[in-house]
């Protein structure tokens, strides 16, 4: 995803929109992060050990620094520091100390050659009740963005979203971050960097409370199959959307249309690694109003949701038109038609992360060509097999 936060920041570039301003983060939210200090001697390291509030020091605090296979270790001081100085430049270094039961580490960080490097870590206060936040509000933040990318007979759309809270304190929305998505959405995936509180039910994203002070991140990706050259996408959203950002892949004619998006700019391939881009921006969505794109000049070759071999096989074969509804039959057949869509979701699933792979250069070209190949011919099979259990009964002579 590392791409798709990328394009995140060039949309805004181009756009001339301002970022939106995060809320001082608490102490929670600091702790094991690493930050230069200027002030401190050359090659030290202070950590300072605290519980859950700034004004809590812990004193007598044993802290470890390792790095390889060394372990150093001090004591915290009256103001809750532990300091660390016989450091070898450049090399990975990492805080941890175990206060009250629970183990505290820091992210792995570079020891300072030219000044230091300050941190916390961060503890539970035992003494304070935990309380249940008290009820606020959140949006999709400033740089929310939607991505819409395509593939065969499909689009792969991605909600790149942060949920911000403006407040000081964690709060719980009236309204549960719950995404209903479009209909027909299929392999629904909670992409890398999303919290750990997004969960995804069939075409249900839900990413649960509370909210700390600060952007909560939510990524998710689905495929949407069409069946003509247009397709539209309308996403009612649970919370306002502070800003539209948009950003859509011109592969041939494509277009779209929103009422939504008042400004838009085409970013040619020479910018965004050798592929067209229509990016859009637009105003504040408010909570339960839908957002409508309409996308057109989609490349399209036959009505079937796989591509041109499958239509072609169909046709030889005589088959009748995809979506038929079936007839009534019996439950073993009822079983064996929901082990097909079950499959069917399963390829994809499997399709959406093959192209996730290839676009952020996990995988190569040749790899790339192979897998997705292998994929649509197990499609096809699955849907060969669908469209003979919904074809009638031959009639009995």
């Amino acid at each position: 995803m590392s791409a798709r936060l990328g394009a995140a920041a060039l949309l805004l570039a181009l756009l001339g929109l301002p970022a939106g301003a995060a809320a001082q983060p608490d102490p929670r939210q600091m702790s094991g992060i690493p930050l230069p200090d200027a002030e401190l001697n050359d090659g030290t390291v202070s950590v300072r050990v605290i519980r859950g509030q700034l004004s809590n020091n812990v004193s007598g605090q044993l802290v470890e620094l390792r790095h390889g296979d060394v372990v150093e270790e001090a004591t915290t001081d009256a103001a809750g520091r532990a300091t660390f100085v016989t450091l070898n430049p450049g090399q990975q270094v990492q805080a941890a100390t175990d206060l009250d039961g629970v183990r505290i580490e820091s992210l792995p960080f570079a020891a300072p050659g030219r000044g230091g490097v300050r941190l916390m870590l961060v503890g539970a206060d035992p003494d304070r009740p935990v309380e249940p936040a008290p009820p606020g509000l959140v949006t999709f933040g400033g740089e929310s963005f939607i991505q819409v990318e395509i593939v065969e007979e499909s689009v792969e759309v991605y909600y790149v979203l942060d949920v911000h809270n403006p407040a000081q304190v964690a709060v719980e929305p009236a309204t549960p971050v719950r995404i209903e998505l479009p209909s027909g959405a299929q392999g629904v995936t909670v992409l890398a960097g999303s919290s750990p509180r997004t969960a995804a039910d069939g075409g249900t994203v839900e990413l649960s409370g509370p909210f700390d002070p600060g952007v909560t991140p939510l990524r998710i990706a689905y495929i949407l199959p069409y069946t003509s050259d247009r397709l539209v996408i309308e996403q009612a959203l649970p919370i306002d959307w502070e800003s539209v950002l948009l950003s859509v892949e011109k592969l041939g004619a494509v277009d779209y249309v929103s009422s939504q998006v008042n400004r838009r700019v085409e970013v040619p391939s020479e910018t965004r690694d050798g592929t067209d881009y229509l990016l859009g921006s637009g105003p504040r969505v408010a909570a339960g109003t839908p957002f409508t794109l309409e996308l057109a000049g989609l490349p399209h070759h036959s009505r079937m949701p796989s591509n041109i071999a499958l239509a072609v096989a169909l046709a030889i074969l005589g088959f009748g038109g995809w979506g038929a509804a079936a007839t009534p039959g019996t439950a073993g057949a009822d079983k064996g038609r929901e082990r097909l869509l079950a499959r069917r979701e399963g390829l994809y699933a499997d399709l959406v992360k093959v192209e996730r792979q290839h676009r952020d250069g996990k995988i190569g070209p040749t790899k790339h060509r192979s897998r997705r190949a292998e994929l649509f011919r197990a499609l096809e099979r699955v849907y060969q097999r669908l469209e003979e259990d919904a074809a009638p009964p031959a009639p009995v002579r």
